[in-house]
């Protein structure tokens, strides 16, 4: 690399000057005294890959020329700062970039150097540099009176953003002994409903421990199975009463004899539930009136293993979807190998349009269906959907806890998950657990049986913020 001594500038200058002067009687060149970056990025970098051999080998080796243009980096002229938002990724060598630094008027452009920084050397789009720790550029104006620093930072990720980090909190025996779970978040607390002697226990703890649960009530049977979160209410259909809770603590009746036998699903403008023939219903008014749901023709209703997740539809503003899983009676279709998916897209502009539900093509071939689980749990988490569940019934043979399915596109078709993973020890109940995703970007997972409680998260899940 060149190397580059500040005093020559003032030099350069002056002989330029004069050969222009020299050159023309009538022309006199007039250099700049403006200083500044106007525009800096990183064209490439070299990249630590690691992968694993067919005999499970691990190894590394180094990429050259991987493009990073699309990084885009900030020039704050009233602090002197340089630095990209998003950082670069993790394998990144941030001690061979090849940078672009841009400046007003043909100012020069030096980074001083780590070691002696009275020593500086030019910036060349060919030569790499090192970024691993803060550097300093200082730009000298063409006219070389001037003189600008500016401190550059470039940020590269720590971590793996595809690592799934699971940490297990606690193994709590009360809840190893609970069935037919469900869990959610409610305001600031974490809640966990399940079944035990005939009797339906609320267990309530703190996100930032997720070790300490506490019981907080009893309701009947099923009741567990039949509990959602909607509009920071958790309500619940216990033995056949609708109840309501603020605090998972103090329940009050909504309505004695709900016409609905299950509650499955709510979005922001709507609680929905299954009628004792089996129809689809809703609920404006907080389940005080109910009235059927329109379907599509042909759209099938779970009876088994019921489940949903209610997400932001990011084409259309203020615009929902609903998705709800399940299963059909296993007596009645005991070759079913695909879970039945329903959808529903729901407007909360007032006097918007009320959509219909719609399922998913049934086709028991079709590799792309979310397969026929036992005790179905989805979540939404990482703008995708999940779904986790005990071993395969009816048609289906996959076993339990086979990984962790994914969907892009609200549920109609899934897809193995290659970045939610479960823990490598992990132990539970094939027919007694729950996964839900909290309101801070972690994912848990109640194991009955065992009893333990994992808490978890995708390192890249948070990093835009």
């Amino acid at each position: 690399m060149r190397r580059f001594f500040p005093p020559l500038v003032l030099l350069c200058a002056a002989v330029s000057l004069l050969a222009s002067c020299l050159n023309s009687d009538n022309e006199e060149v007039v250099y700049s005294d403006d200083v500044a970056i106007t525009a800096f990025s990183i064209a490439s970098a070299d990249m630590t890959v690691h992968t694993t051999s067919s005999k499970g080998e691990d190894s590394t080796y180094v990429t050259s020329n991987t493009s990073l243009s699309a990084y885009k980096f900030v020039i704050d002229q009233a602090k002197g700062e340089i630095y990209n938002v998003d950082s670069l990724p993790q394998n990144i060598i941030a001690s061979k970039l090849l940078v672009n630094c841009s400046t007003k008027n043909n100012g020069i452009a030096v980074i001083r150097s780590i070691e002696k920084p009275d020593s500086a050397n030019y910036i060349s789009s060919s030569d790499t540099l090192d970024f691993s720790t803060p550097r300093t550029i200082c730009v000298y104006s063409a006219s070389g009176k001037y003189t600008r620093d500016y401190t550059v930072k470039v940020n590269v990720h720590q971590q793996d953003g595809d690592e799934m980090v699971w940490q297990k909190k606690a193994v709590v025996s009360e809840l190893a002994a609970l069935t037919s779970m469900r869990a959610f978040q409610m305001g600031s607390a974490l809640y966990v409903l399940g079944e035990n002697e005939g009797n339906t226990l609320v267990y309530r703890a703190q996100p930032e421990d997720g070790g300490v649960w506490t019981l907080v009530a009893t309701l009947k049977a099923n009741a567990s199975l039949n509990t959602l979160v909607h509009n920071g209410n958790m309500y619940v259909l216990d033995d056949g009463s609708l109840k309501v809770s603020a605090d998972g603590i103090n329940f009050n009746t909504v309505i004695e004899s709900a016409p609905i036998s299950r509650l499955v699903a709510q979005s922001s403008v709507a609680l929905y539930g299954i009628s004792g023939d089996g129809k689809m219903m809703s609920s404006v008014d907080n389940g005080q009136t109910w009235n059927n749901d329109e379907m599509d023709f042909g759209t099938i209703i779970p009876s088994h293993d019921i489940d949903y997740c209610t997400v932001n539809y990011p084409s259309v503003p203020n615009t929902e979807c609903v998705v709800i899983t399940g299963n059909r009676d296993l007596a009645a279709y005991p070759d079913d190998s695909t879970a039945v998916v329903l959808t529903k897209i729901v407007e909360k502009t007032p006097g918007a349009k009320d959509n219909i539900w719609s399922g998913a093509t049934y086709n028991s071939w079709d590799k792309n269906m979310l397969p026929r689980l036992d005790n179905l749990n989805i979540f939404g988490y990482n703008k995708a959907l999940y779904a986790l569940g005990g071993a395969g019934i009816g048609g289906c043979k996959i076993s339990a806890f086979d990984g962790i399915g994914k969907s892009i596109d609200y549920g109609f078709s899934w897809n193995k998950s290659s970045d939610v993973v479960l823990p490598a020890d992990f132990e539970s109940s094939a027919t007694a657990f729950t996964a839900f995703a909290d309101n801070n970007g972690y994912l848990w997972i109640i194991c009955g049986g065992t009893g333990a409680v994992w808490k978890g998260h995708l390192n890249r899940v948070g990093w835009d913020d």
